[in-house]
């Protein structure tokens, strides 16, 4: 494990949030640290990355085990089919420390499970079959959650079904947040299921499986192609809906305050490459509306991207197809939208004073977003 926590123990929120690190690049990674650390750090949380997959720590190259031999050499994995209970013990060690105090002396008053992507679709089976026996933590957080089993040993595939839904009789609250992206090209639509009494789903119009984010889409600078992707890669800012999701978990776990419900996207043929209704512009229709969406500069989505190398070109996985796309307006597009850059500005700053006020954006995020429309050069 590896902990993250305030260094003054007075800012100490009391909620210890426990991400179950990704290992679909075959190392461990802290996927949704990655965009919820700002509102982690501000509110004084603490935060625990569990490694409990076998590729963490036995990958030829980029597993501990190789990373740093003669710290973790000695470390034995008997495979996922172990994840599980892993989790279990790394949430153990936590609460009830023996010997060791990962965290210090912390007091604990409530303990969040997280995971993104592969780690969510794992989540779900932990919060299927494990959690009503080892009831270890008190609420969950499921993000980008995968639709089918994507190659998970035999166990999980029979845990985690494809297109499983959460249990509705679950005790504690679930929170799944999925963007337009994963939708495209995780298929994980086809699991979707209505809010109930602990169980909240929020989905984001103009996300992606993963981003380059920018608060007002414009060129120069150059956009983003990520790992040689073929397309731009998306640009907009749904991390400020995971910082919006994880303060709307904590407050429900801790005081009992349910989220706010959201709008879904609007969906046209489920079986369809492409499954989501768009505007003329190109992006989603329904959803949480981002500024980015409802006042656009550009299409952002979550359609397929795909590599610009040579097939067989290298051996590093290339995840271009869950990047989603960005394809910036035309200047007289621009022009015609936006006459003046007053007009951009007023138009941009009502849509994040709704999102903001409609719970999906905290107010760190809605005043940088302000601040780079009016520092922008559309309508100039």
């Amino acid at each position: 494990m590896i902990v993250r926590r305030p260094a003054d123990t007075r800012r100490f929120n009391g909620i210890v949030v426990v991400e179950w690190l990704n290992v679909t690049a075959r190392l461990e990674g802290a996927a949704d640290f990655a965009q919820m650390s700002e509102e982690l750090i501000r509110e004084g949380y603490a935060w625990v990355g569990l490694g409990v997959q076998a590729a963490g720590v036995n990958t030829p190259g980029s597993g501990l085990k190789a990373w740093d031999p003669l710290r973790y050499g000695s470390l034995e994995h008997p495979g996922d089919n172990y994840a599980w209970d892993i989790y279990s013990q790394g949430g153990q060690a936590l609460r009830h420390p023996t010997g060791i105090n990962p965290l210090e002396g912390l007091r604990i008053q409530h303990m969040l499970a997280a995971g993104r992507s592969q780690s969510a679709a794992f989540l779900i089976g932990y919060i299927n079959a494990v959690h009503p026996q080892a009831h270890m933590y008190d609420g969950y957080f499921v993000h980008s959650r995968v639709g089918g089993t994507y190659g998970f040993p035999d166990l999980v595939r029979d845990i985690v079904a494809p297109n499983a839904h959460i249990r509705t009789d679950i005790d504690v609250p679930v929170f799944d947040l999925q963007m337009e992206g994963d939708y495209v090209a995780l298929r994980s639509h086809l699991a979707r299921q209505p809010d109930s009494a602990h169980f909240r789903l929020w989905e984001v119009a103009g996300g992606a499986h993963s981003e380059s984010p920018r608060w007002v889409v414009e060129v120069p600078p150059p956009l983003d192609h990520s790992m040689n992707c073929r397309d731009p890669i998306n640009a907009a800012p749904g991390h400020a809906v995971v910082k919006a999701a994880l303060h709307a978990i904590a407050s429900w776990v801790r005081d009992g305050k349910e989220p706010p419900k959201a709008p879904l996207l609007e969906l046209v043929d489920p079986a369809a490459p492409d499954p989501i209704a768009r505007d003329k512009f190109g992006n989603a229709k329904g959803g949480i509306r981002l500024p980015e969406v409802v006042v656009p500069t550009a299409s952002v989505n979550g359609l397929l991207n795909v590599s610009a190398a040579p097939a067989g070109a290298g051996n590093t996985p290339n995840f271009c197809r869950l990047f989603g796309t960005t394809v910036p307006f035309e200047n007289d597009k621009l022009k015609m939208l936006y006459p003046n850059h007053e007009a951009f500005v007023k138009s941009f700053d009502t849509a994040v004073d709704e999102i903001e006020r409609s719970g999906f954006w905290l107010k760190p995020e809605a005043d940088e977003a302000r601040k780079a429309a009016r520092e922008s050069h559309i309508g100039r």
